[in-house]
């Protein structure tokens, strides 16, 4: 019978408010994990106490204050599973999240299953949309499709602990994004699977640094202009090359949007990477961008 152990790892952060509701929605699944570590990145306010409230059910682990990546690799260098999930401290999961995963990893090829999240605000019962409505979701090996966009919630991932180690663990370069780089990575060298169903709930917190578009896109050409300076396939690079491409025009609209702070800096950053990434291709992949917003907006106008 499949049925690997499950490790399932939280960062928190002064999350006092939030956190307990996490926690609970891991240990109330119906197919309950091995484990639930928690790696307190050097909480200041009441956290810890509510971890301290979950005794043995949890385990904890604190660290110096280094952000949600290095948590993350903190508590995989702990887990003893051989699948990972992940949550974060104002998420929760479905009771079913991860009874209705596990059976999509019996095919050995499947090295990250995911599922659709709802957006909810903290204090409106009005739920928003979901992340399939918004960047639909791709299985098999779907690589190249991550160069549109992240369609991988990280509090729905489930994933091989040896595809993570593969990986090198989650980046640490930036504080943003970084699991789109480690979804990505996982694409090239496995296939991916996905719950055509909502999973869990996502937070959206007004002092998310997150909810800062620019700084995320920002912060993506960062991570992925790292990543194609070390590789040298050259399918690989064209995947690189066509998402920093659509990255550029991506913070470009944020800056005309007046969503990525000072307008002039982004702009000039969006001109200067798409110049780099498109080489020949710069008129055929602007048609295909714009083609995809208008796809995008549109799909938006019936949510």
């Amino acid at each position: 019978m499949f049925d690997p152990r499950v490790s399932v790892i939280l960062p928190a952060y002064n999350r006092e408010q939030t956190i307990a509701r996490a926690i609970r929605s891991v240990l109330t699944q119906s197919r309950p994990p091995l484990e639930l570590i928690v790696v307190d990145d050097c909480s200041t306010d009441g956290t810890r106490d509510v971890l301290d409230s979950f005794g043995s059910q949890i385990t904890v682990i604190a660290q110096p204050h280094a952000g949600a990546y290095a948590a993350r690799n903190r508590g995989l260098r702990h887990a003893t599973g051989e699948l990972i999930a992940f949550i974060d401290s104002d998420d929760a999961w479905l009771p079913d999240r991860l009874a209705s995963q596990m059976p999509l990893m019996e095919r050995p090829e499947v090295g990250l299953v995911f599922g659709d999240v709802v957006h909810v605000r903290p204090g409106q019962e009005r739920r928003c949309v979901t992340s399939f409505q918004v960047a639909p979701p791709g299985r098999g090996r779907v690589a190249a499709q991550f160069a549109w966009c992240n369609f991988v919630p990280t509090v729905t991932a489930l994933v091989r602990r040896r595809c993570l180690d593969e990986a090198g663990g989650f980046s640490e370069e930036v504080p943003l994004s970084c699991d789109y780089l480690m979804w990505f990575r996982i694409a090239l060298r496995h296939e991916l699977d996905f719950v055509d169903r909502v999973v869990a709930e996502y937070t959206l917190s007004p002092d998310s640094i997150s909810r800062d578009l620019g700084r995320s896109i920002e912060a993506r050409i960062e991570l992925f202009s790292g990543e194609l300076a070390r590789t040298t396939d050259a399918a690989t690079r064209k995947i690189l090359r066509r998402l920093l491409f659509n990255l550029s025009w991506s913070l470009a609209l944020a800056a005309l949007r007046k969503r990525a702070g000072n307008v002039a800096r982004p702009l000039r950053k969006a001109q200067l990477t798409a110049m780099a990434a498109a080489r020949l291709e710069a008129g055929p992949w602007t048609a295909a961008f714009a083609m995809n917003q208008i796809r995008i907006r549109t799909r938006r106008l019936f949510l």
